[in-house]
C-alpha cells in the first residue's frame, strides 16, 4: 500500500529589511525631502526649509518592510522520499501569521497547495470511501444519482477536487468559466448537475443505484486510466484529467 504526506521538516529564520537597506532608504528619504542649496548658491531670507517628519518616515519604512520564510517540504511514500522542494513565502502585513476565524494561514495554504500537487491511487482509494459517506444522506448503503450530482456540487461550491492547472492555457480557460460562473451561477449549477448526471449513468449502467464497492471500483478504473507512467502517483495533468473524471468533464 502506498501513502504519501508531506512534511515542514525545515522553517528558516524569519527576516525583516536588512539594517543597511533601512539605512539607506533614509538617507534617500531625507535627500528627497531635504534639499539644500549648493555652496555657492545664495540662500534666500524668505526660504521655507522643509522638516522631516519622524513618524510618517517611521511608517512608510515599516510599509516596505517584508517578511520571508522558506520551508522544505518532502512527499514520502511508503516512508522513501520521493521529492523534496523548497518555497519561500512572502508575507503581506495584511497577511494571518496564525490560524484566525477569517480562514487560514499563509503557511497553512502553502502545506495544502503542496498537498494538492500530487494523489496516490492509495489516497485516491480513501477519498472515494469519505465521498461515498458523504453522498449517501440516507444511509441506505446505496448512492442515487442525484445523491452523486450533490456531492459533486459541494466539490464546484467549495473549490475542491480541482487539481492546479498544469499550462497557461489552462488556468487562463479556468479564469473565464470562473468569471462565467459568477455572473451567471444558475447557469453554473445546471451544468454541474448535468456532467455529473452523464457521469453517474456511466458508472452504473443499466443499475440505478450505487454500491460502495461500485463506486470504488469506478474510481479506481479513472485512476488507472490517467496514470500514464503507472508509478501509482498522479500530478500535473494527469492529476488535472483525473479530477476532472470525477466530475463527469470532458477535456479536449
Amino acid at each position: 500500500m502506498l501513502t504519501k504526506r508531506s512534511l515542514f521538516l525545515v522553517a528558516t529564520a524569519a527576516f525583516a529589511t536588512s539594517p543597511a537597506f533601512a539605512q539607506e532608504t533614509v538617507e534617500d528619504v531625507a535627500a528627497a525631502e531635504i534639499q539644500e542649496p549648493a555652496a555657492d548658491e545664495p540662500i534666500e531670507e524668505n526660504a521655507e526649509t522643509t522638516e522631516v517628519d519622524e513618524d510618517n518616515m517611521a511608517d512608510m519604512l515599516n510599509s516596505r518592510q517584508q517578511l520571508q520564510q522558506t520551508f522544505t517540504l518532502k512527499r514520502t511514500v511508503n516512508g522513501e522520499v520521493i521529492e523534496t522542494d523548497k518555497r519561500t513565502v512572502t508575507y503581506d502585513r495584511s497577511d494571518p501569521y496564525r490560524e484566525t476565524e477569517a480562514g487560514k494561514t499563509t503557511v497553512e495554504q502553502l502545506r495544502e497547495k503542496f498537498d494538492g500537487e500530487a494523489l496516490t491511487r492509495t489516497e485516491a482509494f480513501e477519498e472515494a470511501k469519505l465521498d461515498f459517506v458523504i453522498a449517501d444522506i440516507d444511509r441506505n448503503g446505496r448512492m442515487t444519482a442525484q445523491e452523486f450530482a450533490r456531492l459533486v456540487d459541494s466539490w464546484r461550491e467549495t473549490h475542491t477536487r480541482q487539481a492546479e492547472a498544469p499550462t497557461e492555457e489552462i488556468a487562463r480557460q479556468r479564469k473565464y468559466d470562473a468569471f462565467l460562473e459568477e455572473i451567471d451561477p444558475d447557469t453554473a449549477e445546471q451544468q454541474t448537475e448535468a456532467f455529473a448526471l452523464q457521469k453517474f449513468a456511466f458508472m452504473a449502467g443499466a443499475a440505478e443505484t450505487l454500491s460502495l464497492q461500485d463506486y470504488i471500483r469506478e474510481q479506481m478504473l479513472d485512476f488507472d486510466s490517467m496514470d500514464a507512467d503507472k508509478d501509482t502517483i498522479l500530478n500535473g495533468e494527469e492529476l488535472m484529467r483525473f479530477r476532472a473524471l470525477n466530475r463527469g468533464e470532458t477535456m479536449e
